[in-house]
């Protein structure tokens, strides 16, 4: 390779490493997008959740906008997913369910990621708008204008302090892309420590907590040990999050919570061991206890149960792949504070996924998977149509 080439090979590693360049000026409407993704409370008369709907509006915005990188490095991405939606729409509508409304949300967070990844819709104001969102949050609950639901924890807009918790950590290690500047990124990250704190979820705590100390080891790993890194770090997370649960006041004040949170984990273990490989259908990871109905607590089950081997395979794999930096041309550079932070999100979500119940296809996850993929593309050309990839 002559050095000429080996320059233009290491400017394309930059400028996938590179999401949020410096002087980043954030468009308006994708940042109010990204804000927006806060929002979790119900509106009556309205089926879909607000980040959904969010993210549908901005969506129809950006289509006609020209993409800025191109899938030709990573065509199996839409390949892939266009065909993962054909399955589950099938198998769903096969068991006896109605595909539509799970299928189109699934559908509308794949191009959310693919959107993001092409550039269509800007990776720093989305994160940027994210950040403004989290900050507003945490102010309005403390002005008692936002809802409390979990008695002073931390919810507000986000509702659920557990789902609310993975929007923080994710957020504090994205928004930390946003500057180069070294005191700047450790306060916003502790700033996210700070809002975990006061969510009180134990499992994002833990996570948060591998997930950081894996961004101040790898900083001096090449890849081979990042990945060793990375076992230490999901090991680290068991240990913590078991650890956790006897620590202080959480061996007294939760046992009442935890032992029927036990009773939904064992009949969510029942329903995904006896699930067919294809799934029981969308919208099915849910189990009936005590005449309630309850969402399951655990992602990875959930995706057993709904999709299969398919839907579990492929999400896992997409996951690792973007969050990995793994493209048709090798790995993406790992060494810059950007990739490694991709990897840490990653990290987060896949962990809250053990304890969680919708995860890795809620909004904030694929802002990650978005994020991943946008490192693993080459720039587009300057003839790209608007309507291509």
């Amino acid at each position: 390779m002559s050095p000429a080439s080996r320059g233009g090979a290491s400017r394309a590693l930059h400028l996938r490493a590179l999401l949020i360049p410096d002087g980043h000026s954030a468009r308006i409407l994708d940042a109010i997008g990204g804000a927006m993704l806060v929002y979790r409370i119900g509106v009556p008369g309205i089926p879909l959740p607000i980040p959904q709907l969010v993210i549908i509006a901005i969506l129809a915005v950006a289509v006609f906008r020209r993409p800025t990188r191109s899938f030709a490095s990573a065509s199996w991405y839409p390949l892939t997913m266009v065909l993962l939606l054909i399955f589950l729409a099938t198998e769903t509508y096969l068991n006896g369910l109605d595909p539509i409304r799970r299928a189109g949300s699934f559908a509308a967070l794949i191009a959310f990621a693919g959107f993001l990844a092409s550039g269509r819709l800007d990776v720093g104001s989305v994160i940027k708008g994210l950040g403004v969102g989290l900050a507003l949050n945490v102010v309005l609950f403390y002005l008692r204008i936002a809802p409390n639901a979990y008695e002073g924890k931390l919810t507000g807009l986000l509702q659920d302090k557990n789902a609310g918790a993975l929007v923080y950590a994710v957020g504090a290690i994205l928004l930390a892309m946003a500057t180069r500047i070294l005191w700047k990124r450790l306060l916003i990250v502790a700033a996210g420590a700070v809002a975990l704190v006061l969510t009180d979820s134990r499992t994002t705590m833990a996570a948060y907590a591998v997930a950081m100390l894996y961004l101040l080891v790898s900083t001096w790993l090449n890849r081979g040990l990042q990945l060793v890194a990375l076992v230490g770090a999901v090991l680290a997370f068991f240990w913590a999050d078991n650890n956790l649960t006897t620590l202080g006041d959480y061996a007294f004040d939760r046992k009442g919570s935890d032992a029927f949170r036990m009773r939904i984990d064992f009949a969510s273990a029942q329903k995904a061991a006896a699930a067919p490989w294809y799934g029981s259908g969308l919208g099915t990871a849910t189990v009936n206890l005590d005449s309630g109905t309850w969402f399951f607590h655990n992602s990875y089950q959930g995706l057993i149960v709904e999709g299969g081997v398919v839907l579990t395979v492929v999400t896992i794999g997409v996951y690792l792949v973007t969050g990995l930096g793994l493209s048709t041309h090798g790995f993406v550079d790992a060494t810059p504070f950007d990739a490694r932070a991709v990897t840490a999100a990653t990290l987060v979500v896949c962990l809250c996924a053990v304890r969680l119940g919708e995860v890795f296809y809620a909004p904030v996850g694929f802002l990650v998977v978005g994020v991943g993929l946008a490192r693993l593309l080459d720039p587009a050309g300057r003839d790209k149509a608007w309507w291509a990839p």
